[in-house]
C-alpha cells in the first residue's frame, strides 16, 4: 500500500469528482520531483480494479522512462511490458503497456483499438504539442478511449500547436484541473530547496578574423551571448574549471552528512560532454557515470548510478525530464539551451527529497551569469502555463530554436581564452544574497544557506503570499466548476461577486478568499470541505 503525500490524495480526490461528472480527462501539472508517477498509477490502479478499463496505456516522450514506469508500476503491483513493439498480442502476464509517443503513428489502428479499451496516461504531455502531426496521431489513437490523464511537470512553451485534452482558458492559456508548483512542494518538504550559483567573467572569440572579447555584464544581442556562453562552457577556453572545481567542492561538503550524495553536469552534446567528463575525472580523481542520447544502455546507466555511491553523472538530452535520481544534490548547468523548459526539467533532477539525511537537504544549481539563465533562477517559483500565440512571429520560439541548429555551432568562429571571476550572485527563492566572498569554504556557504531556509521555512508566508495561494487555489476550483458545471470563468466569478457583495475577487480581502473557495466547495461538492492546511495555508 503507498501512502499518498497531500497533493496527491487531492488530485485523486478531483479525479474521483471527474468521475461522477463524466468527465473524460484531466490535466496535472505538478513540479518535477513532486511524484506526479505515484499520483498517476494510483489513477491507473483504480481504473482496473474497478474494471473501468482493461489495460493501462502510458505515452511518454523518450525511451528511458518506459523502463523508469515499468520499475515504478511494479513496486505498486502493476505490471507494464516496457518493450512493447506493437506487433504481437499483449502477455496476459501484463496489465498495460508503455510506449513513446513516436511508435503510436507506426501502428495507429492497433493503438486506437488498445486504447479504447484503456486508461491513458499521457505523460509529459506538452511533447504532444511539438507539431501539428503528433496532436492530429493522438486525437485519431485516442478518440474512443474512455479515460485520458495528461501529466506536466514543465507546462511553458511559447508557440501556437495547442496540446491535446488540455483546456485553454480565453486568453489562450492552459487551465489546469490540478496545479502543484515548486513553491508549494518546498514549503511542504515535497521537494528541496535550491541554491542556485551564478559564475561571471570575460571570455573572448575569433569569427570571420575578428577577435570578439565580452563580460557576462555585456549587453549583447542573441548570436553574440550564444557566442559568449558556448565560449564559457568550451574547455579549452578555461573558463568552467573553477565553477566545476567549486561545484566539486560543494559536493564533497555536502557527502559528509550525505554519504550517497551525487552531482550531474548537462551538457551542450556528446562531443562537449566528453570533454566535460574528462575534467571533472581529473578534479575529483573518479571516474564519472557518462549518458549519450544515442547510448543504447543508457537506460541501465542511470539506473546503476542511481543506486551506487559514486560521484557524477555526465549527461547531454539524457537526464532531461522524468528521470528519477532522488540522491544528487549537486547541478551543473553547461549546456547552451536557455529555455525555461529545459531549465526546469534540469532542476526537477536535483530537487526530489529523500526521507534522509535530515534538515533541509538544500539542493546546489551552477551556472554561468548568463542573463537569460539568471532570469530564470530568479524566477523559478514563478507558476507558468503554455500559451497559445495569437499571432505568428510574435515572440521568439523557444522550443523550435531548441532544435534548430544554433548560429554559435558554425565553423566561421573559434573560443579564445576567457576567464572566469568566481561566484557572482547566489539565489535563494528569487532573492539573491550577499553573504560570500572568494575564499568561504563551502562548508561555511551551506551555513548560511541552510540557516537562511530555515529562517525562511519558520517565518512562514507573508499575508500577500497567502493571498496569492489561495488566489491559485481558487482559480483552479473555478476551472474545475466550469467543466464540472459548463458555466464560463466569467459567469463563475460574477456569482460569487454577488454571494460575497465585492465588485470583484481584486477588492478580496484574505478572508473574503477563503470564504470564495467555501463557495466554490459548495458548488462542487454541495457542502464546504474542511480547508484546514491547504496548499500549505491554514485557515486560521
Amino acid at each position: 500500500m503507498v501512502s499518498l503525500r497531500g497533493w496527491q490524495k487531492e488530485a485523486f480526490s478531483l479525479y474521483l469528482t471527474s468521475l461522477a461528472s463524466k468527465q473524460k480527462s484531466m490535466l496535472w501539472e505538478a513540479t518535477p520531483g513532486a511524484g506526479k508517477t505515484t499520483a498517476a498509477l494510483e489513477v491507473v490502479g483504480h481504473q482496473l480494479r474497478t474494471k473501468r478499463a482493461s489495460f493501462a496505456l502510458i505515452i511518454v516522450p523518450t525511451t528511458h522512462l518506459r523502463t523508469q514506469w515499468a520499475y515504478a508500476a511494479a513496486r505498486v503491483g502493476i505490471q507494464l511490458d516496457s518493450s512493447f513493439g506493437g506487433n504481437r498480442r499483449l502477455s496476459p502476464e501484463f496489465n498495460g503497456i508503455v510506449v513513446t509517443y513516436q511508435q503510436l503513428s507506426r501502428r495507429e489502428r492497433w493503438f486506437k483499438e488498445f486504447a479504447a479499451r484503456s486508461i491513458v496516461v499521457l505523460d509529459e504531455v506538452h511533447h504532444a504539442g511539438d507539431g501539428l502531426s503528433w496532436g492530429n496521431i493522438l486525437r485519431t489513437v485516442l478518440e474512443n478511449t474512455p479515460y485520458i490523464l495528461t501529466l506536466s511537470g514543465t507546462a511553458f512553451r511559447s508557440d501556437s500547436n495547442p496540446i491535446p485534452f488540455v483546456a485553454y482558458d480565453k486568453d489562450g492559456v492552459s487551465a489546469p484541473d490540478y496545479c502543484y508548483t515548486y513553491a508549494q512542494a518546498v514549503s511542504e518538504g515535497v521537494c528541496r530547496p535550491t541554491a542556485f550559483f551564478t559564475y561571471g567573467g570575460a571570455v573572448s572569440w575569433t569569427e570571420h578574423n575578428q577577435v570578439y572579447a565580452a563580460s557576462f555584464s555585456d549587453a549583447l544581442d542573441r548570436v553574440a551571448a550564444a557566442r559568449r556562453l558556448r565560449s564559457c562552457l568550451d574547455p579549452d577556453s578555461g573558463w568552467i574549471q573553477p565553477m566545476l572545481q567549486d561545484a566539486h567542492d560543494m559536493l564533497l561538503a555536502t557527502r559528509k552528512t550525505h554519504h550517497q550524495a551525487g552531482g550531474l553536469i548537462v551538457c551542450a552534446d556528446q562531443t562537449h560532454a566528453r570533454q566535460i567528463a574528462r575534467l571533472i575525472a581529473t578534479i575529483s580523481r573518479e571516474k564519472p557515470t557518462i549518458v549519450l542520447s544515442d547510448d543504447s544502455g543508457a537506460s541501465l546507466k542511470i539506473k546503476q548510478f542511481s543506486e551506487n555511491t559514486s560521484m557524477w553523472l555526465v549527461a547531454c538530452n539524457m537526464v532531461s525530464e522524468g528521470v528519477d535520481i532522488p540522491r544528487l544534490r549537486v547541478g551543473v548547468y553547461a549546456t547552451t539551451v536557455k529555455t525555461k523548459m529545459y531549465f526546469r526539467q534540469f532542476l526537477g533532477r536535483i530537487v526530489r527529497r529523500q526521507k534522509t539525511p535530515a534538515g533541509s537537504q538544500v539542493a546546489y544549481f551552477y551556472l554561468p551569469a548568463d542573463p537569460t539563465l539568471h532570469q530564470l533562477a530568479e524566477e523559478v517559483e514563478v507558476e507558468t502555463k503554455h500559451a497559445l500565440r495569437q499571432e505568428k512571429d510574435t515572440f521568439f520560439d523557444e522550443e523550435r530554436s531548441r532544435t534548430k541548429k544554433d548560429s554559435d555551432t558554425s565553423s566561421s568562429w573559434s573560443t579564445l581564452q576567457g576567464t572566469n571571476s568566481g561566484l557572482d550572485t547566489v539565489i535563494l527563492q528569487g532573492n539573491q544574497l550577499s553573504l560570500f566572498g572568494d575564499t568561504l569554504p563551502p562548508e561555511r556557504v551551506q551555513e548560511v544557506i541552510e540557516r537562511e531556509v530555515e529562517n525562511l521555512l519558520i517565518d512562514g508566508m507573508t499575508k500577500s503570499d497567502v493571498k496569492l495561494q489561495l488566489a491559485t487555489e481558487i482559480k483552479k476550483l473555478v476551472g474545475t466548476v466550469h467543466r464540472k458545471t459548463g458555466r464560463s470563468h466569467a459567469q463563475i466569478h460574477v456569482m460569487l461577486n454577488a454571494a460575497q457583495h465585492v465588485k470583484s475577487q481584486t477588492y478580496c480581502s484574505e478572508a473574503q478568499l477563503r470564504q470564495r473557495i467555501l463557495l466554490l466547495d459548495e458548488m462542487l461538492y454541495g457542502t464546504p470541505r474542511q480547508t484546514e492546511h491547504r496548499h500549505g495555508v491554514s485557515s486560521g
